[in-house]
């Protein structure tokens, strides 16, 4: 668990920001994963926050399932989203799979569902730095 007493949230990503994602993870390597949270070597901290529909439906409800580290440096990112059937239900699946040293390891998965659109999709990336 990170401590983010003295951090600042210098920006925020959702899913179509595919570019400044893999900007912010190409050369990289995970020295730390807690919970939603992913330390990178250069002391910047990715928080995932799957997006969180409203109370009253399920509509735009989604769900961290994985989150994994990645020990060497990250030479490329890819982004995959698509429905799957999760428990017998449809749900649209976010994943991020990170390439190194020859290998695909996917390194986030969000799953939920949009019910009716208005909620929103998928999740956000809140960056932090140490102040």
């Amino acid at each position: 668990m990170f401590n983010f007493k003295n951090w600042k949230t210098v920006k925020e990503l959702d899913e179509c920001e595919e570019k400044d994602i893999k900007d912010l993870l190409f050369g990289r390597k995970i020295e730390k994963v807690s919970e939603d949270t992913l330390l990178l070597d250069n002391g910047i901290v990715l928080e995932i926050q799957p997006n969180e529909g409203w109370g009253g439906c399920s509509s735009g409800w989604y769900d961290l399932k994985e989150l994994n580290g990645c020990d060497n440096a990250i030479t490329n990112v890819e982004f995959v989203c698509e429905d799957e059937k999760i428990d017998g239900d449809i749900e649209t699946s976010y994943k991020i799979f990170v390439f190194t040293a020859d290998k695909r390891i996917k390194l986030v998965e969000v799953n939920g569902d949009d019910g009716n659109g208005y909620y929103g999709t998928g999740y956000h990336i809140i960056v932090k730095v140490k102040e």
